[in-house]
């Protein structure tokens, strides 16, 4: 992916992000940050007034990391010795987890992180928000005719919607990703002005639609001794569960079963995607798995009303594509919907699948200026 151009982007809000950090110049480098359960990728992203290009990326095992500290230090003497000298003023770090006061106390990482403290330690203005926040500010990046960066999920029959505007200026857009676990926001675009807003709808009670994720339901709950969430089924961790269920409450059993049952669980979604051609089981637990997606998609459209677009991310669709695409396995779930009224809502919402990963960092640096136009210096 190339540098990525903001057209709606007014040389007045980029003015404004260059008065946020006193500099005056005609480009802006920033800190991009996305902080995982798995992996922590930190770029150096520069923005020519809306266009944004990624001079160089570092990843680092999260798990690994004593601090997020330890990993720009690192980043930054990288990115010196790579491209000189640098006079980097501004950052924004996106991390797994609810965001307070510029603060984040994940749940999945040994180390807490705080925006003030970046800022005491490094010398440039810190921003701190939640990872989907940034894959928001990242979707009005992405061109809908490069297949490279979105594939779009046509309806039963080959068409897809014109993506459309709320009201006359005014676009909604929602983005639910299945990575690690099951992320989900949505963004305003009024004209110039861009505003991504998180969300928790992968912990919402979840709804079984038919006999099979009736019972996946039950077991989970039962095992629990609560109501399941759909991040429980919808995500790498779920995948995951998802084989247990099958070997427990449905005796599935196989060669291939046994071998994949002897894996970690970070490493068991992949070789279930891979044995989905030659293992029953693992075929129908990925037909599972892309039809409760659809339907947490289809809920969270009918909340949000997306017309401007509905965008898969987190990974998983990406890598596993074609089980979205077969027999419109994904769309048939998400248009479905008892009420005559309700149908034509969805079949207005186009949804794309998100093929290029580093649209967070792209995001982390947009939601920057972006959100410069709201806090002051």
């Amino acid at each position: 992916m190339g540098p990525l151009q903001v057209a709606s982007i007014a040389p007045q809000l980029y003015n404004a992000a260059m008065q946020f950090n006193g500099t005056d110049t005609n480009h802006l480098y920033i800190l991009a940050g996305d902080i995982g359960g798995t992996n922590t990728s930190l770029a150096l992203v520069r923005d020519d007034e809306g266009q944004f290009s990624i001079r160089s990326r570092r990843v680092y095992p999260t798990q690994e990391l004593s601090s997020l500290s330890e990993a720009i230090r690192d980043a930054l003497e990288a990115f010196r010795a790579e491209l000189g000298s640098l006079d980097i003023q501004a950052s924004c770090l996106s991390i797994a987890g609810p965001v307070v006061d510029n603060r984040c106390v994940p749940t999945n990482i040994s180390w807490s992180l705080d925006g003030r403290e970046i800022e005491k330690e490094f010398g440039f203005r810190t921003l701190v928000i939640n990872d989907f926040t940034a894959i928001c500010y990242g979707i009005p990046l992405l061109n809908p005719d490069d297949p490279s960066e979105l594939t779009p999920l046509p309806h039963p029959g080959g068409t897809s919607p014109i993506p459309t505007e709320y009201l006359p200026g005014v676009g909604v857009q929602a983005v639910v990703g299945a990575g690690t676990g099951l992320g989900v926001g949505y963004l305003i675009a009024e004209q110039s002005r861009i505003l991504a807003l998180p969300a928790e709808g992968g912990h919402v009670d979840y709804a079984p639609f038919d006999e099979i994720t009736l019972q996946l339901r039950n077991w989970m709950a039962e095992k629990l001794e609560e109501a399941p969430e759909p991040e429980m089924f919808i995500s790498g961790i779920g995948i995951a569960n998802l084989f247990r269920f099958m070997r427990e409450a449905r005796n599935a059993d196989s060669e291939i079963l046994r071998r994949i049952e002897e894996l970690p669980d970070a490493e068991k979604p992949q070789a279930i995607s891979a044995a989905a051609d030659e293992d029953e089981t693992c075929a129908q637990i990925m037909t599972m798995f892309v039809r409760m997606y659809a339907r947490v998609a289809h809920n969270l459209a009918l909340g949000y009303i997306p017309k401007k677009g509905l965008f898969l991310a987190g990974g998983i669709a990406a890598k596993n594509k074609r089980w979205f695409l077969e027999d419109d396995r994904f769309m048939k779930a998400f248009l479905h919907n008892y009420q005559p009224t309700i149908r034509p809502v969805l079949d207005n919402i186009p949804v794309y699948i998100v093929e290029d990963y580093k649209i967070s960092l792209y995001g982390a640096a947009h939601a920057f200026v972006q959100l410069t136009k709201f806090i002051h210096p």
